[in-house]
């Protein structure tokens, strides 16, 4: 069973999640990617075997990017990053997690990581891909997924128990999520200024 509206605003109350009831749509709910993202800068060949070390793979091969400052995303090139609501999945439901179909209309491809198990807490990696022929600015806390919750026939043994759950409490988020998109987006600039008016004293 997918839950509508009525079931996800007391899921999102009952379980203290970061998810905005604002951001429901019918029997989902948007979610944004954070402020922070990851872009390949390497050109040597990738060689992959079952025993590598996935993060350490990647380490020299990004550079990080702040989407404030105006990013865009060049036509066949693709940013790594993650949600900004940490997901957290009740132990007896599942979630299943979607592009927005706004980027598939404007040529942006998002391959993410389409299931969340049961009792899975994290943020959700996110990946986006230019498929298009010209450049694309993606401005912070834009709404790029959505997440639907499942409801379960029988107990699942949590994420957070298996012995393989290494994606458990991945990321961190320092910003208040319950904030709106508008309110982060001034107060990532507002930031910034801040700064500005320091180094210029």
């Amino acid at each position: 069973m997918i839950y509508a509206t009525d079931k996800l605003q007391t899921l999102i109350k009952e379980n203290n999640m970061e998810l905005l009831s604002a951001n429901i749509k019918g029997a989902s709910i948007d979610i944004r990617i954070d402020s922070v993202a990851y872009i390949r800068t390497d050109t040597e060949p990738l060689i992959l075997t079952d025993n590598e070390d996935k993060d350490e793979l990647l380490k020299n091969r990004t550079k990080s990017i702040d989407l404030a400052s105006g990013f865009q995303l060049k036509p066949g090139e693709y940013l790594y990053g993650k949600s900004f609501e940490t997901i957290k999945v009740p132990a007896n439901t599942c979630g299943l997690i979607l592009p927005r179909s706004t980027f598939a209309r404007i040529g942006l491809i998002l391959p993410i990581s389409q299931f969340a198990n049961p009792g899975y807490i994290g943020n959700i990696p996110i990946i986006i891909y230019n498929a298009s022929p010209v450049k694309v600015e993606i401005p912070p806390y834009y709404r790029v997924a959505q997440i639907l919750f499942m409801s379960l026939d029988g107990e699942a043994v949590p994420y957070n128990q298996q012995t393989d759950a290494k994606y458990y409490k991945e990321g961190n988020i320092k910003a208040d999520a319950s904030l709106k998109d508008e309110e982060l987006i001034l107060n990532k600039l507002l930031t910034k200024e801040d700064i500005i008016k320091l180094c210029n004293k």
